[in-house]
């Protein structure tokens, strides 16, 4: 893909979430390259907010121990495997057919525009906070629209509001399996 057609992609994202979804589905890039992929975005997001920690270290939103690039960057991995398997198989459960691989790609791609986004905003933080405001406001709604429609587009369904119970109990799924596998831990330290 040319630099021309990267930047038409973008764009679309905003525009035509679906098509993107279908465009990226389409390609039908293979597990090596999704991993890679994986591994890109996940180094880059660590790199972003490592930078704008830096940046900003008074209005530091993370404990010490998440301050470290190279765990940062396994746990974003970590965070969007977790995520593009939720939303596979909820998805499926609820009478989706996209496979891993189809959640994966859209899910890395909004990740990239995520990436694209922080950098601005880190940019913005510097250079005009108020502004940094309002693009991360607006960024998180349409991430929101675009993320139902790259579901939609992933399981075939003929409704955004699937895709929305998929989000949804995607995100209770998570949250309520991360509790349970991390409440041993929290009884642990309360004893100590």
């Amino acid at each position: 893909m040319t630099r021309l057609q990267w930047q038409n992609l973008v764009v679309l994202s905003v525009t035509e979430p679906a098509a993107v979804a279908r465009i990226l589905i389409n390609l039908k890039i293979g597990r090596e390259a999704l991993w890679t992929g994986l591994a890109l975005v996940s180094i880059l997001n660590a790199a972003l907010i490592t930078l704008s920690e830096l940046v900003s270290p008074a209005e530091s939103q993370f404990p010490a121990f998440l301050q470290m690039p190279v765990l940062l960057a396994f746990l974003v991995a970590g965070a969007l495997l977790i995520t593009a398997a939720a939303i596979t198989w909820i998805g499926q459960w609820m009478g989706g057919v996209g496979q891993f691989e189809d959640v994966m790609v859209v899910i890395l791609w909004l990740q990239a525009l995520r990436i694209l986004v922080q950098a601005i905003s880190l940019i913005l933080l510097v250079s005009a906070p108020v502004l940094f405001l309002l693009v991360a406001i607006v960024a998180a709604v349409l991430g929101i629209y675009i993320i139902l429609n790259f579901i939609k587009e992933a399981h075939g369904y003929d409704s955004i509001w699937k895709s929305a119970g998929v989000l949804l109990a995607s995100i209770l799924g998570i949250v309520l399996g991360l509790s349970l596998i991390g409440s041993p831990f929290v009884e642990a330290a309360a004893r100590v």
